[in-house]
C-alpha cells in the first residue's frame, strides 16, 4: 500500500471515534501521526515485539505541573508493522487493525494501562 493510502486509513479510523472524544483530542491538540516505518527508538523500547502504534507523552490522567515532558504528546501508527502482520490495504482486516490500534493508543492517552486496554478488547 502507498503511504498516502495508509494515511487515509488512519484518518478514517480517527473519524470513527465518538464525537465527544474527538473534541477532547482536538481541543488538547493530540496528534495522531501515521508513520511508514517503526523508528529505531521504538524497537529499542520493545525488543522482539511487533508494535502497531505507540502513545508517547504523559496521559491526561497523569498530567500535572510537576511532569517534565521532553517531547510532544502524540500517537504514532506504524504502517510497516501492520502490513507485516496483516498484509497491504485495502483488506477489511487491515482497516480493522488500524481502527483497533488508534483506539488502543487513545485509551493510553486517557490513562488506561495496557492490561485495562486489552481487557476491553483493544
Amino acid at each position: 500500500m502507498t503511504f498516502e493510502t495508509f494515511e487515509q486509513a488512519v484518518d478514517e479510523a480517527v473519524e470513527q471515534i465518538p464525537e465527544k472524544f474527538k473534541q477532547i483530542l482536538e481541543t488538547e491538540g493530540l496528534e495522531i501521526i501515521p508513520r511508514d516505518i517503526v523508528p529505531e527508538r521504538v524497537h529499542e523500547l520493545f525488543p522482539d515485539r511487533i508494535v502497531f502504534g505507540i502513545f508517547a507523552g504523559i496521559s491526561r490522567k497523569h498530567r500535572n505541573v510537576f511532569n517534565i515532558q521532553l517531547e510532544p504528546t502524540r500517537i504514532e501508527i506504524y504502517q510497516e508493522s501492520i502490513e507485516q502482520v496483516f498484509g497491504p490495504l485495502p483488506t477489511p482486516q487491515v482497516k480493522d487493525q488500524i481502527v483497533k490500534t488508534v483506539i488502543h493508543e487513545i485509551a493510553h492517552y486517557f490513562g488506561f494501562n495496557e492490561k485495562e486496554v486489552r481487557e476491553r478488547g483493544y
